[in-house]
């Protein structure tokens, strides 16, 4: 694939060590150096045949979860389902683009929307924050149909690797990444049902409330028009409009739920295949081992690097987008946090939603870092490496681990690190007091608002669209 810009400079060194192989295997090198092996290691086995099959693959793997995902309009490859990546393709004569298209037109309709009450009105935390939701659900989709355009080539080389990494022996992993992959989507996904259900729930209440208090009994009037005022506010209130704005707002939360899952999922298959190679290293830490064994091990290093690298070039975008609109978002629900609950509900639900949104934000952070820490393991391996064995593979393999930056980054402004989480977490107290600030400004300004009028306010937190809407429903009566 000309478009890959990944270069493997490990082949010069190939056809010499096929060679060597071919002609010293492991097992006359032992007999002939007297030398006990390891108990887990065996002689290199080729298992190409069966390897779509394997339980390891990152195919096998991301299938059922990339057909979720397609179910809520974003990466839309075809061919997802079939047994290996050579069934993979991309085309823009499909249903799953009239779907996409579907969707990112609803969400550029909703970014206007928002975009217009943000400018004809007083500037408001919550007007930007509308805006900000809503861009990111386009910025999102249009940053995986990117992604869906190179998705065939991208797994394509992927598994290339991996069926590279399978002809050496390799210790049994505990858990495979199939399994991996599945209780992590699992438990992110029944997290996102249970912060929906209790922002619909919290939604309904507060517009309960409201219609009990304005003596109107149409309740799904109230709930829409409150939940979405950018849209109500510029157009007339009808049933329909108000079940085509919430089934977009369903595909922009599961897109902006999608995208960590994603980048974390990634992250947890380089990290799998990256500590597959360190156990096979500290297998045989303190062993005499052949410069061919540790020429194959550098290989393998190398091989994760470079696709390490042409990860971080397909999902640089999504990685900023994500910590953007992540650190945005914990900054919004602290600086409101502040406000009062109406009631237990909603003070249930916006616990919630913070602690999911926190830990979500934890689990990007520290999935992605772990590719980096494991990168930098077999260094240990390599010092320790007896006089014996020490060779110029072993140096070049050292130099290697100690001076190449592996790992993800976001679009190279930053490297994701186990760092990088303080510096987030400084990152949002210095925020966080800026907004309180402008929080407390925002308040004394609408209090001089209510002067000539008795004003009943009921204000209420909705994340339904992800973002808190305080909304204020108003009683007018003339003062005697």
């Amino acid at each position: 694939m000309a478009d890959l810009n990944v270069k493997i400079d490990v082949e010069e060194k190939d056809d010499e060590y096929e060679a060597l192989n071919s002609e010293r295997t492991l097992d006359s090198w032992v007999i002939s150096q007297s030398v006990k092996l390891p108990d887990k290691m065996t002689t290199p086995v080729v298992n190409s045949g069966n390897f779509i099959h394997h339980s390891d693959s990152l195919h096998v793997a991301l299938r059922p979860i990339i057909t979720l995902a397609q179910c809520f309009a974003v990466l839309p490859v075809n061919g997802i389902n079939s047994p290996d990546t050579s069934g993979l393709k991309f085309t823009w004569r499909s249903f799953k683009i009239l779907y996409f298209g579907i969707s990112i037109i609803m969400s550029s309709f909703m970014t206007v929307c928002s975009l217009i009450r943000l400018l004809s009105t007083d500037f408001h935390s919550v007007k930007m924050t509308a805006l900000v939701f809503s861009g990111t659900a386009c910025l999102t989709s249009l940053l995986f149909l990117k992604l869906a355009t190179h998705w065939p080539q991208f797994a394509s080389y992927w598994e290339k690797v991996e069926r590279e990494l399978a002809t050496r022996h390799r210790r049994p992993s505990k858990m495979s990444l199939v399994k991996r992959c599945k209780y992590i989507t699992l438990a992110i996904m029944i997290l996102a049902l249970i912060e929906h259900t209790l922002s619909l729930a919290s939604g309904y209440l507060s517009a309960r409330d409201c219609a009990a208090l304005r003596g109107d009994k149409d309740i799904a009037k109230i709930y829409f028009k409150t939940q979405f005022p950018q849209v109500f506010n510029k157009t007339q209130y009808a049933m329909w409009k108000g079940v085509v704005v919430q089934c977009n707002n369903v595909l922009s939360t599961f897109s902006w739920n999608f995208m960590d899952l994603f980048l974390i999922l990634l992250s947890t298959a380089l990290t799998y295949h990256f500590s597959q190679l360190n156990d096979r290293l500290y297998s045989v830490k303190d062993k005499i081992m052949p410069e061919w064994w540790w020429a194959e091990a550098r290989s393998d290093y190398n091989r994760l690097a470079s696709l390490t690298r042409l990860v971080d070039s397909y999902i640089a975008g999504i990685v900023v987008l994500s910590f953007g609109t992540n650190l945005y978002f914990i900054c919004i629900q602290l600086m409101y946090s502040f406000d009062g609950m109406a009631s237990i509900v909603r003070t249930i639900y916006f616990c919630f939603s913070f602690g999911f949104l926190l830990g979500r934000t934890a689990a990007v952070s520290l999935s992605a870092a772990s590719v980096h820490d494991e990168s930098l393991l077999p260094a240990p391996v390599l010092y320790s490496v007896n006089t014996s064995s020490y060779s110029t593979e072993v140096v070049r393999f050292l130099m290697q681990v100690t001076t190449d930056n592996v790992g993800l980054t976001g679009m190279k402004f930053f490297s994701i690190t186990r760092s990088l989480v303080l510096t987030v977490a400084g990152t949002i107290v210095t925020y966080e007091l800026v907004l309180v600030q402008f929080n407390a400004v925002q308040q004394v300004n609408a209090s001089n608002l209510t002067n000539a009028y008795e004003v009943k306010e009921l204000r209420f937190a909705s994340w339904e669209t992800n973002y808190f809407e305080p909304t204020t429903f108003q009683y007018v009566k003339k003062k005697n």
